[in-house]
């Protein structure tokens, strides 16, 4: 059987790699490299080290990237975020913020975690069910920061349904467990998926024909022919019609398509003179556009004074727009609210930055923006977007992600690994 990927990010690479083994596939890549929102990048101005553009943390003890981390034979490097987390302006460990500030965090954690067991009578967004445990105000705002934007959403549009999905099939055997980086970066372990694969890339696809005789991808690169093809292009570039579809997809897919929300993403990227944070500094947040902060070269060593800003969803938006975008006016506005979460002057880290660097997943062609979220009353999304289409047409990736993480690249991997299933199930009954 033949088949066609569409994609080679953590899920099409995933897929192929599994199709291979009994298949002929070609991936087809529309970017000039391997990893879509992975990207792993040397920028030795900045690090010595690599620095993740994109998705940059393993989520967990017992997900699957650490055990493919291991079969490549990659390292990783052990990072508790949430149990050290600093807060505030300025930023201080949990246990020297006073007393209320700190039963509110630990309260809006536990009242996350009891949505799992909730008996929900319809979906809500996820602030209307911490309003209904009491919460507003700066609770609220805190929780933006702290449960929402890791989500890449605003507060009042995720669906509590789909939170309480991902928590009663999640993978990562609890935060608590470890979160880790990989000491030689993400897009080695992508490399190591892609070897022996027949990957083309700069090939966009633009239409995608089911026939009785099989699928036609029209790409950039030519025609290609195949029994099968597997889409895990961006919900972005799927909402903005970039690949047409002959004959059109289901409604349900389509309602699907157009339910889900997939939000900007930036990383602000700061390398100072001196460190200018506590040694063991892994993760502050507070309040400000650039909310959430850590220390890419944690656990290494001898690692150069870099920190890492992560901004999503609204903040991100409001971000990319200063200056109409012009990145050293959004690197200084993000400067400053670093400067508050330290308690130092914008001055002094002024003088201290040696470079900065931005990446807006917003502007990235055919990406589009960072993960996706399903806003409420779209909870079933995930699983419409990653149901088979007649005429051998399958979908992947972390949007698709409904039996595990999504937002995630274990998630996405995961996905891919059950697409290649579908469809040598599908070849094989065939």
């Amino acid at each position: 059987m033949d088949v066609i990927v569409i994609g080679a990010g953590a899920a099409g690479l995933a897929a192929a790699a599994r199709l291979a083994l009994a298949h002929r596939v070609v991936v087809l890549e529309a970017g000039p490299r391997l990893g879509g929102r992975i990207f792993t990048h040397s920028l030795p101005a900045l690090a010595s080290f690599p620095l993740e553009l994109g998705a940059e943390l393993i989520h967990g003890s017992r997900v699957v990237t650490r055990a493919l981390a291991t079969q490549a034979g990659l390292t990783t490097l052990p990072v508790d975020r949430l149990g050290n987390l600093r807060w505030g302006r300025p930023a201080r460990p949990l246990a020297h913020l006073p007393e209320d500030e700190r039963a509110m965090i630990d309260g809006l954690w536990a009242d996350y975690d009891a949505l799992r067991d909730a008996v929900l009578a319809a979906d809500c967004s996820l602030e209307r069910w911490l309003r209904g445990r009491g919460w507003d105000g700066a609770a609220l705002d805190a929780a933006d920061v702290l449960l929402a934007q890791t989500c890449c959403a605003r507060l009042d549009r995720l669906s509590a349904l789909d939170l309480q999905r991902e928590m009663h099939v999640d993978h990562s055997g609890g935060l608590e467990h470890g979160e880790a980086r990989l000491a030689q970066g993400y897009s080695t372990l992508l490399a190591w998926l892609a070897r022996g694969l027949d990957v083309r890339l700069g090939a966009p696809v633009h239409t995608v024909v089911r026939t009785a005789r099989g699928v036609r991808v029209h790409s950039a690169a030519g025609v290609f022919a195949a029994d099968a093809c597997l889409v895990t292009a961006s919900v972005a570039a799927l909402q903005r019609g970039l690949i047409a579809f002959q004959p059109a997809l289901t409604a349900h897919k389509r309602d699907a398509i157009a339910a889900m929300r997939m939000e900007p993403g930036s990383k602000l990227f700061y390398r100072f003179r001196e460190r200018l944070w506590p040694a063991d500094l892994t993760y502050m947040a507070g309040p400000g556009l650039a909310a959430r902060w850590w220390t890419p070269g944690y656990g290494r060593a001898q690692a150069e004074p870099v920190i890492t800003a992560y901004v999503t969803a609204d903040r991100a938006r409001a971000l990319d727009a200063l200056g109409g975008g012009d990145a050293e006016i959004v690197l200084g506005h993000g400067l400053r609210d670093l400067a508050a979460l330290l308690g130092e002057t914008p001055a002094r880290l002024e003088d201290a930055r040696v470079t900065s660097h931005l990446q807006a997943w917003a502007r990235a062609p055919w990406v589009g923006g960072a993960y996706v979220h399903v806003p409420p009353g779209a909870a079933d999304a995930r699983l419409a977007l990653a149901a088979p289409e007649a005429g051998g047409l399958f979908f992947a990736g972390e949007a698709t992600a409904h039996d595990t993480n999504p937002q995630t690249v274990h998630g996405a991997i995961e996905s891919g690994w059950r697409a290649a299933a579908e469809i040598s199930a599908w070849g094989a009954a065939g």
